[in-house]
């Protein structure tokens, strides 16, 4: 399933943007990274490999770093000042020895099959252009005994508010998407803004 971007790149390699982005977009990262450091921890997580796949400003990968002292986290992104951001932040908190962010492509991730423990992704999916491809690389880099997690925006009248809750996927998108990638099988919720996925 090939689509348009909401977004074309050089729109997030303009810095003011990004920063605005960023700063938009702080409370839901870190949001979600106590969600699933929570979930994380009753599934008995405490060590490994953990990726945000399209980390943006990092807030969700540094949350992470901070709840499992004994796990390496990275994150990738195509947006240059959003990384930026990430790395001060990552110095700021003296995360910089256990959590690494890098400058890639979700569609062709740079690290070989299985080499992560957890593998997330936050509200990409709706922004790129192949999302099947996407989390068919997120499933090759998974560990089988691995944990994902993938949640996005669904859409709905919200989007007259929100502009970019119009670009996102309906619900049926969403689990068709899901069912034409190769990632595991695993849960599917939603509720009034997001749908999510769970393996």
């Amino acid at each position: 399933m090939k689509r348009a971007p909401l977004t074309h790149k050089r729109v997030f390699d303009d810095e003011d943007f990004a920063s605005t982005y960023a700063r938009k977009h702080k409370k839901m990262v870190e949001k979600f990274g106590h969600e699933y450091a929570a979930k994380l921890i009753s599934r008995g997580f405490k060590r490994g490999r953990i990726i945000d796949v399209g980390c943006g400003s990092g807030g969700t990968a540094i949350v992470l770093a901070n709840h499992f002292p004994h796990a390496e986290v990275y994150g990738i992104d195509l947006s240059e000042p959003l990384l930026g951001l990430a790395k001060v932040s990552t110095h700021l908190s003296e995360l910089h020895e256990r959590v690494r962010f890098e400058l890639a492509d979700v569609h062709k991730i740079p690290y070989e099959d299985n080499f992560f423990d957890v593998v997330l992704s936050i509200n990409m999916v709706h922004l790129v252009e192949d999302p099947v491809q996407m989390l068919n690389e997120m499933e090759r880099i998974l560990a089988p005994n691995g944990f994902v997690f993938v949640a996005d925006l669904r859409r709905s009248w919200l989007g007259l508010i929100e502009k970019e809750i119009t670009h996102a996927l309906t619900l049926d998108e969403a689990r068709t998407l899901l069912r034409q990638s190769t990632l595991r099988k695993g849960v599917f919720s939603s509720g009034m803004l997001w749908w999510r996925f769970e393996g």
